[in-house]
């Protein structure tokens, strides 16, 4: 089952999070300006970690965009099982400290300013005035992936930068199998995943440079494709150590941004999908 992309006309301003901001200062000092950088750094009471809203109450002044959002936080939570998480606006102090984050104690933060900020940035289809849901779908998915780290507890990343490309491992295949899209398809999260990317190799806070993010994203995606033509289910523990055995090869070692398509089963319903959707 191929899907066409789903385009939204421009009034509706929807937006793709990169995952996690990252500022030029990537020690954080601990005084009352401590800079929340990294999406899984967010501490409350901080001159810049900014106001969070109600848990599971959007408000970003637009009524189709709290619409569209909480649709989305209903399908992700569908999705991810037994993986809980409270989703709350995240009101940063400026455009400035835009951010999204993760948290142990079940929370995810998706930042307002960073909403539309990347809206302008990525969201826009080339050549159309319409805007794609799928950054901002990517970016959820990112977080939740981070979610599921915290829930099932694995520790044993190599090296920091690699929970975050695992966190984009998951994005990916959140859009392959929850969605079907196409690579070819999501330009706008491609874009985004890249753009998000950094070169920040001796910080705590470095996610992986953009060839490193792309390339775990469709690592992802592909995992899902084959979970689909082969009617394989995989624990999270079993994607965990896929991709523990793709962050070197894979993931680490590709340097084209040109890949090849996928191919969908032609037969596809939504039971056979979400028989599929991954598990403790």
């Amino acid at each position: 089952m191929k899907k066409t992309l789903i385009l939204f006309s421009a009034g509706l301003l929807i937006a793709w999070l990169s995952g996690c901001s990252k500022k030029d200062d990537k020690t954080p000092q601990e005084t009352q300006n401590k800079d929340m950088a990294g999406c899984l750094g967010y501490a409350s009471g901080y001159a810049n970690s900014g106001v969070m809203g109600a848990a599971n109450t959007y408000d970003f002044k637009s009524a189709q965009n709290n619409q569209f959002f909480a649709g989305e936080v209903s399908i992700q939570k569908g999705f991810w099982n037994n993986i809980p998480a409270e989703v709350h606006v995240l009101y940063e102090s400026s455009a400035d400290y835009r951010n999204a984050y993760a948290s142990p104690d079940g929370k995810i933060l998706f930042g307002y300013e960073m909403f539309y900020y990347l809206v302008r940035s990525f969201s826009k289809i080339e050549g159309s005035d319409n805007l794609s849901p799928l950054p901002v779908d990517g970016v959820l998915a990112h977080e939740w992936g981070h979610r599921v780290q915290f829930t099932v507890g694995w520790t044993d990343y190599a090296k920091a930068s690699y929970r975050e490309l695992e966190a984009d491992f998951f994005s990916g295949y959140y859009m392959g199998l929850a969605k079907q899209w196409l690579w070819a398809q999501i330009q706008t999260y491609y874009n985004a995943i890249y753009a998000s990317g950094d070169y920040y190799y001796n910080s705590p806070d470095h996610h992986g440079t953009p060839q490193q993010r792309l390339n775990a994203a469709y690592a992802g995606l592909t995992v899902a494709v084959y979970e689909l033509n082969n009617n394989v289910h995989y624990t999270y523990n079993q994607l965990h150590s896929i991709f523990n055995q793709k962050v070197h090869s894979e993931i680490g070692a590709r340097k084209s941004n040109v890949f090849p398509e996928v191919e969908y089963p032609k037969d596809l319903t939504k039971e056979k999908i979400e028989r599929l959707y991954p598990t403790l």
